[in-house]
């Protein structure tokens, strides 16, 4: 069992998107982990008493600047506001558990049945317990969780800036219903006041992480559509009343008062006192109403100030008491620094594996980069060694596939790995005999390459040079890097780095292909979900593009099978699971989507008054922040 794994690996190891486990891609100072690990802590024996009601306040510095939206990460997949949106919005009936298991959630859940219909559907029934409400006081019941999912897979939804409507593809007349051509979502029913049912394709069993399927999460309709209903029919439930596009506009899209920029009422354990655009710092209050987690834990610190930091003055503002807590530290620099407040008494630490890397991202839509050649061409210029000295100083390992150290599946393959991968070590002469054999022999005039220059390639009738365009973040010490080694290199291999400099939100935007203009790589880095799926993740299926799962935008049909047949595996079948994931990472190494750069060593560093404080690759801080508590 992959928990019994998880257990066996504490001191070395450590809910997803619908059902999908979409990915969480952010900037390579931060990430998104999620998967089993255990913490280890320097922490002195804790002295003080948990409050019994919460108290107090705690200043969580991040390097990735939070931005003013806080509805959905389908909106926005910055690692700030994510893990801000985890604390505003809660109660969803399936969880991810501290020991790195899925469960029903007994907080929300009071009873679940799963049906297997005759004609391969299979349907999910789930009852509400009673007494749950929103932050204003408004009762909860099914009529909210069906009304997340009719409202997040509408088309009315998909008018609000791109909105994806994708969490519920799996689900039985997900076409009809976000296509518009029917009222009625046909899988989804409001059995009564305090239950729903869900129920899944055929063709979408059977699934490894099966039950996150029944998962949904309640949203307030009587905020977002006050004046609506949900009902039930025969072809399935529905929203009654004006709602439009022009509804959603107002009450979600609307700067000045939608719920996307100021989600008033929620029902997560945090609600949203403030939000500062010119310091980007969101102040978050303890709600009253929180019922708690799965396991019946409410906050103890009564307000959390989450202050967007400077990676050059952040360890400053932590000894000087204007930051209590750093998460996720990584890098050779701020975690030396951390550590010599450590060795000086100021503030106490704790420890895990990445469950995730960092990369050197391809986009493989875009000529040159969608010839896997020209990928590992670009593979054989860099030192990934060096490279991940001098950024990690000793923190961090190589890594040559889309695996992360916390990962099971990479502690069960080590041997298997240094034996199947190939580790791309800097070779300028393979890189040019790799392209040479891709067609890259011509100078621009076309004649035969010359050997110095860029080369160009005569792609249909017309010479095309060997030009990588390069999108990289402001103030991110990878690229300053990765800047000092790789366009000499690549060079004198015969290709051109043009690099260009922007924000997240833009780079974001180039990703998705929804900005001017589209780059053939990135460097980022990113923390697996939960429900871990490649098979979306590299699906040749436009959809899964389009929504930002396929964000390698690669159509591989090896690499697409490979990952399909892990789809269906068994959860507790856990030697059939490794046996595919180690088909997958091989062709993977081989097909090179990314460049894998390194997977690191995380660091928390926190003010002494900060108690009670255990994270993991799975148990982050917006979980772990409800077991604290503070002491003045």
């Amino acid at each position: 069992m992959k928990k019994a794994l998880c257990l066996l690996l504490a001191g070395v190891l450590a809910i997803s998107a619908a059902a999908c486990g979409g990915q969480q891609t952010v900037t390579n100072d931060q990430t998104a982990s999620s998967s089993s690990s255990a913490a280890s802590s320097s922490a002195a024996e804790e002295t003080s008493v948990r409050p019994e009601q919460p108290t107090g306040q705690l200043v969580i510095g991040t390097t990735t600047a939070i931005e003013n939206d806080f509805y959905d990460p389908s909106f926005n997949n910055n690692a700030s506001n994510y893990k801000i949106y985890d604390l505003l919005h809660g109660l969803a009936t399936v969880t991810y558990t501290k020991e790195g298991e899925f469960e029903y959630d007994p907080t929300v859940v009071k009873s679940h049945t799963e049906t297997e219909n005759e004609d391969g559907t299979k349907t999910f029934t789930v009852t509400i317990n009673d007494g749950l409400v929103w932050s204003d006081g408004t009762p909860i019941t099914a009529k909210d969780f069906v009304f997340q999912l009719l409202l997040e897979n509408s088309d009315e939804i998909t008018t609000i800036d791109g909105y994806p409507a994708n969490g519920g593809v799996s689900i039985v007349g997900y076409d009809e219903y976000v296509a518009g051509e029917a009222d009625a979502f046909a899988g989804v029913h409001l059995v009564d006041e305090m239950t729903y049912s869900i129920t899944i394709k055929a063709e979408e069993l059977p699934y490894h992480y099966d039950i996150t399927y029944a998962s949904a999460m309640p949203r307030p309709m009587h905020i977002i559509a006050p004046e609506c209903d949900v009902v039930d029919s025969e072809e399935g439930a529905m929203i009654t009343g004006e709602f439009t596009s022009d509804l959603l506009l107002k009450t979600i899209n609307d700067t000045a008062t939608g719920y996307r920029y100021h989600p008033s009422v929620t029902c997560g354990p945090y609600t949203l006192e403030s939000y500062d655009t010119a310091s980007q710092q969101a102040t978050l209050v303890v709600n009253p109403s929180f019922a708690g987690d799965y396991r019946g834990v409410k906050p103890a610190i009564e307000k959390l100030v989450i202050k967007t930091v400077s990676n050059d003055t952040m360890m400053n503002e932590l000894e000087a008491g204007s930051v209590d807590l750093l998460f996720q530290s990584s890098g050779a620099d701020t975690i030396n620094a951390g550590l010599d407040l450590v060795e000086a008494g100021k503030v106490e630490k704790t420890s895990y594996f990445r469950n995730g890397y960092g990369k050197i991202q391809f986009d493989c839509s875009q000529f040159p980069t969608d010839s896997v050649a020209v990928r590992q061409a670009v593979a054989y210029c860099l030192d990934r060694g060096e490279f991940a000295r001098q950024y990690s100083g000793g923190y961090a390992a190589i890594v040559h596939a889309a695996y992360g150290l916390a990962q099971w599946e990479y502690q069960e393959s080590k041997d298997w790995i240094d034996q199947n991968l190939e580790t791309y070590e800097k070779n300028i002469d393979k890189a040019k005999e790799i392209l040479e054999a891709d067609g890259w022999t011509k100078n621009a005039d076309g004649s035969d390459y010359s050997g110095t220059g860029t080369r160009y390639k005569e792609v249909d009738g017309e010479l095309r040079p060997l030009v990588i365009e390069w999108a990289n973040s402001e103030g991110n010490p990878v690229s300053e890097l990765l800047s000092t080694m790789l366009p000499e290199a690549m060079a004198e291999a015969g290709m051109e780095l043009k690099a260009t400099t922007m924000d997240f939100p833009t780079m974001l935007a180039s990703m998705q292909h929804t900005g001017d203009k589209i780059y053939n790589m990135y460097n980022l880095a990113t923390g697996f979900a939960t429900a871990n799926s490649p098979w979306y993740y590299y699906s040749t299926d436009p959809t899964w593009m389009t929504a930002g799962y396929n964000s390698n935008w690669i159509v591989d049909q090896e690499l697409a099978d490979v990952t399909w047949a892990m789809k269906d595996t068994p959860y507790e079948d856990t030697e059939t699971w490794l046996n595919e994931w180690q088909a997958y990472i091989k062709t993977w190494n081989e097909k090179l989507p990314d460049i894998p750069l390194y997977s690191d060593e995380y660091y928390d560093f926190y003010s002494p008054k900060l108690q009670g404080w255990d994270t993991s690759s799975v148990w982050e801080w917006s979980r772990a922040v409800l077991d604290a508590w503070v002491t003045e």
